[in-house]
């Protein structure tokens, strides 16, 4: 199955979507978008329809929170060190 990332919203309300499985990127009308979808969410089309995977979705926040955690630490380290 085909997962998609909300990139962001153009102003002509556009969504442009990422697909993570493979190098494409789609824009659709924000219309065709679940109600309340947001940016970073991750999306699936099943039945004609968009779907939020909220599993998904919270699996790749925690993964970036961490990473961005981990370059925060490295980046006062070497504060520290310097």
């Amino acid at each position: 199955m085909e997962k998609w990332v909300i990139d962001r919203f153009e102003d002509n309300d556009l969504a442009v979507l990422d697909c993570i499985n493979r190098e494409e990127t789609r824009d659709i009308p924000r219309g065709e978008l679940p109600t309340g979808a947001r940016e970073g969410q991750v999306l699936f089309f099943e039945n004609d329809t968009w779907v939020i995977d909220h599993e998904e979705t919270a699996s790749r926040r925690a993964m970036i929170m961490d990473r961005f955690a981990k370059l925060k630490k490295k980046s006062l380290d070497r504060r520290q060190r310097g």
